[in-house]
This record gives structure tokens, C-alpha cells and sequence, in this order.
């Protein structure tokens, strides 16, 4: 399972990688109805950073233009 660093439970739907090569992916969050972004960097696992590695690793590439706010955006 994919937690956020507070602890909410994420449920990963593709990823993306900006030019500076950072990549980011693309959550549902129940209760929530829009995506939201998460940087790598900002994610836990119940199996720590392998689990982690392993998620991101099949997760498909996002093609279409961002609609939802990264959270990191100000």
C-alpha cells in the first residue's frame, strides 16, 4: 500500500517525469474526486522504498494534459 507522508492511503494511476527529469505520479485519494500529484520524494510504503520503486516501475506514462494542481505548485 501507497501513503502519502501524513499517512493517506494513495491509489496510484500513472506517473510523469517534468524536464528537470523529476517524476511525479498521479493519485486517487478516497473521498476525494480529483487527482492530485505526489513527488516520489513525498511517498511512503508498508514495504518502504522498494515497494515503492516497485509501484512507480508499472505505472503507465500520463499522455494527457494536467488538469489537477501538483502539490508542490504555489
Amino acid at each position: 500500500m501507497i501513503y502519502s507522508r501524513f499517512g493517506t492511503k494513495l491509489t496510484p494511476i500513472s506517473k510523469e517525469q517534468d524536464a528537470s527529469g523529476r517524476i511525479t505520479i498521479q493519485v486517487a485519494v478516497d473521498g476525494v474526486t480529483d487527482l492530485r500529484h505526489y513527488p516520489i520524494a513525498d511517498l511512503k510504503a508498508d514495504d518502504g522504498a522498494p515497494e515503492i520503486s516497485d509501484t512507480i516501475a508499472k505505472l503507465p506514462w500520463q499522455n494527457v494534459a494536467r488538469s489537477a494542481p501538483r502539490l508542490d505548485d504555489k
